[in-house]
């Protein structure tokens, strides 16, 4: 497996990538509010709500990877219009 030529521009602006990591951080808070009762009712969000945002964030980016995005990939030419 290798890495994509430019992944540190990808990892830094592009929306698919903040959008998984967002889904990341939802799903652990999700699990977190699960594993341990200890936090139920300190959390300020119900804990199915974290399951909503983490498939939320993940449909978001995968909506986000197929829309052109110029900080990523550039201009796009006249070709892909």
């Amino acid at each position: 497996m290798k890495l994509i030529s430019n992944w540190r521009k990808v990892v830094c602006r592009a929306w698919s990538f903040r959008l998984n990591v967002a889904a990341v951080f939802a799903a652990v808070l999700g699990a977190i509010d699960t594993a341990w009762p200890f936090f139920f009712g300190y959390l300020p969000i119900p804990a199915p709500v974290f399951g909503l945002l983490a498939g939320l964030f993940s449909v978001a980016a995968a909506i986000a990877r197929l829309i052109p995005q110029e900080t990523v990939s550039g201009k796009p030419s006249d070709a892909n219009q």
